[in-house]
C-alpha cells in the first residue's frame, strides 16, 4: 500500500487515539506503518507485531517469525529451525501467537494502552511534538532495535 493509501484508510482510527488518548495521530500512523510495512504485514490488523500471551482469551493466529534469545531451550508452539548465531547467541525460526483484531482502531487501542503506561508518561509533556513525543517513548525502550527511531 502507497503511504498515501494507508494514511486515507487510517486516519480516522489515528485521530480517535489522539482525542481518547492524547497520542499525536502522526505517531500513531508513523509507528503502524513502519512496523507493517505500510500495512504489507498487518495480519488481524496486528499492526504492532503483538504476540499473545500464555492465557490471552481473545482471537489469535499462528504466524511464522523470527526470535533471538542467548539459549537453545526456548518453547514455541512450533519450532521450525534454530540456528547458533555465535556462543550464547540463537536464532528461532518459529510459529508463535499473535493477537488478532476486528479493525484497525481496535489495534491501535491496545497500541495506546501501552504508550500511556508510566514507562512512557513523559512522553505526554510532548503531545504538540510529536517527533520530540516519539523520541522520548523510543528512549524509554520502546523498540530493542538500535536503528528503529531512525526509521520512522
Amino acid at each position: 500500500m502507497t503511504p498515501a493509501k494507508f494514511v486515507a484508510k487510517y486516519q480516522a482510527a489515528a485521530d480517535y487515539i489522539e482525542q481518547e488518548w492524547e497520542i499525536p495521530a502522526v505517531v500513531t500512523l508513523a509507528q503502524a506503518a513502519l512496523e507493517s510495512g505500510w500495512g504489507a504485514k498487518s495480519p488481524g490488523f496486528n499492526f504492532f507485531g503483538y504476540t499473545a500471551p500464555t492465557g490471552y482469551t481473545g482471537q489469535r493466529q499462528l504466524l511464522k517469525t523470527i526470535e533471538y534469545h542467548s539459549t537453545p531451550n526456548v518453547w514455541y508452539p512450533v519450532i521450525i529451525k534454530v540456528i547458533q548465531l555465535a556462543a550464547s547467541k540463537y536464532e528461532y525460526i518459529v510459529r508463535r501467537y499473535f493477537k488478532c483484531y476486528s479493525n484497525a482502531t481496535d489495534s491501535f487501542t491496545d497500541y495506546a494502552r501501552l504508550i500511556s503506561t508510566d514507562k512512557y508518561s513523559s512522553a505526554f509533556d510532548y503531545v504538540d511534538d510529536p517527533a520530540r513525543f516519539f523520541k522520548v517513548i523510543f528512549n524509554a525502550g520502546y523498540a530493542t532495535s538500535p536503528s528503529y527511531y531512525s526509521l520512522v
